[in-house]
């Protein structure tokens, strides 16, 4: 069963969000595109992407905002089609909470933001199948859904998140608006999933809220998720008016206009020594 989620009910998930018209209308029939090829590419590239994340973990934050690119007016389809195009990544949920929690200069976030960190969870309680279908409509009524076939080692597992940063997958047109993900390698596993909104504290590596709710404080982060199944990005916001720096939004819609944040290959530099 396709869960289906109204684009404009997420709309008013982000009060802060000035939403232009839903883009899909604009989308002709799209063909396959691969986000990462690893086939084609070999491990040079997997090895590219290993040490351009691995540098960029490693600068400061004044370095790190110096190689970053945000663009802002895009949804998630289109960011990923930017990322593919010009050989960048799309800056993971990790580094976005060091910039906004560890900081004070947010003026990057004009508006929400969506990471390369893509979060797949079932309904509360519900365990996870052999597929999750994530389905919404936009301004037209016109249905869309995108899947993802749940490996054997996760199949069975109840209140957990799978969480695959980009370019580790690749997405599928299926056709009929119908479209699947694949992830490469590197599903990490957080397998006490909040089935509520609420404070947390988060995952150590993904920065994604997990376990028990806890008191509001810096060290926690506040998730906001659906009802239902997801699959999709995992937004940041720099809401001026309510402090939403230290939210998790796991409930945007792929056609829902935004911004990402991207960096190219090789672009994370090691940072120079003071020495002379």
């Amino acid at each position: 069963m396709i869960h289906t989620v109204s684009t404009q009910r997420l709309v008013r998930t982000f009060p802060a969000v000035t939403r232009a018209s839903d883009p899909f209308g604009r989308y002709s029939p799209m063909d396959k595109y691969e986000i990462r090829a690893p086939d084609v590419t070999g491990q040079s590239y997997v090895e590219q992407v290993k040490r351009t994340r691995q540098m960029l973990r490693s600068m400061t934050l004044e370095n790190a905002l110096e190689v970053i690119e945000f663009r802002h007016d895009l949804d998630f389809f289109e960011a990923i089609a930017s990322a593919k195009r010009e050989g960048k990544l799309i800056v993971s949920n990790d580094i976005h909470d060091r910039i906004l929690t560890e900081t004070k200069d947010r003026q990057f976030y004009k508006s929400l933001v969506l990471t390369g960190t893509l979060i797949i969870y079932e309904a509360p309680d519900k365990q996870f199948g052999k597929e999750v279908n994530f389905g919404w409509e936009n301004n037209s009524n016109l249905k869309y859904s995108i899947s993802f076939q749940v490996p054997k080692q996760f199949q069975g597992k109840v209140n957990c998140a799978l969480v695959v940063e980009h370019p580790d997958f690749e997405l599928l047109d299926l056709g009929k608006n119908r479209y699947q993900i694949r992830a490469a390698d590197g599903i990490h596993l957080i397998e006490h999933f909040p089935k509520r909104d609420g404070w947390y504290i988060p995952d150590a590596e993904t920065k994604i809220p997990q376990g028990e709710p806890v008191k509001e404080s810096k060290e926690a982060r506040r998730l906001l998720r659906l009802g239902s199944c997801y699959l999709g990005s995992v937004g940041r916001d720099n809401d001026v008016y309510y402090d939403r720096w230290r939210d998790v939004y796991a409930c945007v819609s792929w056609s829902f206009v935004s911004g990402a944040a991207f960096i190219g290959l090789g672009e994370a530099a090691p940072e120079k020594s003071d020495s002379k």
